[in-house]
């Protein structure tokens, strides 16, 4: 499910965990839509959102994914480390030329981090503080993209928009992700960073509900066949 989503990121996607039924509808293209209309004037009263990084337990960030997306990952992340570092921390002397004892070290052991750090989505209204958990960092996928993480605060804002009933705008601080949206979605908009502090500063021990890769995918069942 991993190397799925790397290729939906390289695709400027957005889809990131979770399988969702796609609809065409009528818009114009993103890049086609002048700066000037991503922007949102701020009332007070809007749902605000944002995207991040927050480092946790292995522990922690396990619980957050299935079986087959945290394996899928975890080799991955095995592939992109350097098992000098591995070898240190495990007091163990291995020849480094012999790849083959070096994978049954790593089969043996179970060897795991002991933090990580967790991509993260964030959206707040009032006393609501919801944050869904995306990935894994791995930066040498995410970075360049990052504007899809910021996509999914949006939605995860739509969300929450749903679920408390008002008719309010959305806001986030990249322009891509708003332009990407916009023609899906009514009422979203860039503002600039200080605008979404509060967004940027949760943390997930602040949240009053938190997404796993299961609870999304359950909630966002064929959302997209609708625009909010």
């Amino acid at each position: 499910m991993l190397r799925r989503l790397i290729a939906g990121i390289a695709m400027a996607s957005g889809c990131l965990m979770g399988k969702r039924k796609r609809r065409h509808h009528k818009t114009s293209f993103p890049w086609m839509l002048e700066e000037k209309n991503l922007f949102i004037t701020r009332t007070g009263n809007e749902i605000v959102t944002d995207a991040g990084w927050e480092k946790i337990s292995f522990e922690e960030a396990r619980k957050l994914f299935s079986r087959e997306t945290f394996q899928e990952w975890y080799e991955l992340f095995l592939e992109n480390t350097d098992i000098l570092e591995i070898l240190s921390e495990s007091n163990v002397d291995i020849d480094l030329d012999d790849e083959s004892a070096i994978d049954n070290f790593l089969l043996r052991s179970n060897w795991t981090p002991k933090q990580v750090n967790l991509v993260v989505a964030k959206a707040i209204y009032k006393n609501h503080a919801w944050v869904r958990g995306l990935l894994i960092s791995t930066p040498d996928v995410e970075e360049p993209n990052f504007h899809n993480y910021e996509m999914e605060a949006i939605r995860l804002g739509v969300q929450l928009r749903k679920y408390i009933f008002e008719d309010i705008p959305v806001i986030n601080d990249c322009k891509n992700a708003v332009r990407y949206l916009h023609g899906r979605y009514a009422l979203i908009g860039w503002q600039p960073r200080n605008c979404v502090t509060a967004a940027h500063n949760l943390k997930i021990s602040q949240a009053t509900k938190v997404y796993n890769e299961l609870l999304w995918d359950e909630d966002w069942v064929d959302e997209e066949d609708e625009i909010y």
